[in-house]
């Protein structure tokens, strides 16, 4: 059986992620993501500046383009979840790819993503896929348990 898919398409996909070929450390990693933490945990996107590359891009149809829409993204989230926590779980570093697994939990307030306010806590798991260039995120994947979110506020049955 075949997948329909040669080493050259394979190899093309790869490339249209976007890979550099740039190596990054666990340590350079980790001081970028303790950025990123930053600004939905203290709600300031601010700290956006020292992790977001200038020409940082996220393809998700659903995200604002550019470091801005990631700032306005940020301060919507503050406004709008009641003591909001992004918490890293576990990381992964892989040349210049750096995959992180998380929880995302607070108290919802305000409207997200077309909920009104419920006054429920929610906690879901994020994976969010991040490439690097020149020492910043440059690309940026995520998927949240949109589900288990949607079930949590009451917006449907559990």
């Amino acid at each position: 059986m075949t997948t329909g898919s040669t080493a050259s398409e394979r190899n093309r996909l790869h490339l249209d992620l976007g890979h550099k070929g740039t190596t990054l450390n666990r340590e350079s990693a980790l001081r970028l993501m303790e950025h990123f933490l930053a600004a939905y945990n203290e709600g300031e996107p601010k700290h956006l500046d020292h992790c977001l590359h200038p020409d940082y891009r996220h393809p998700n149809p659903a995200a604002e383009r550019g470091i801005e829409g990631m700032r306005a993204a940020v301060r919507r989230w503050a406004a709008s979840v009641e003591d909001l926590r992004l918490t890293l779980d576990d990381l992964v570093v892989e040349g210049d790819k750096v995959v992180a697994r998380m929880t995302f939990s607070g108290r919802q307030v305000g409207t997200i993503l077309g909920i009104p306010p419920s006054g429920e806590r929610f906690s879901v798991g994020l994976i969010d896929i991040f490439l690097v260039e020149d020492g910043l995120f440059a690309r940026h994947w995520d998927q949240m348990d949109l589900l288990g979110l949607h079930r949590q506020l009451g917006a449907l049955p559990a």
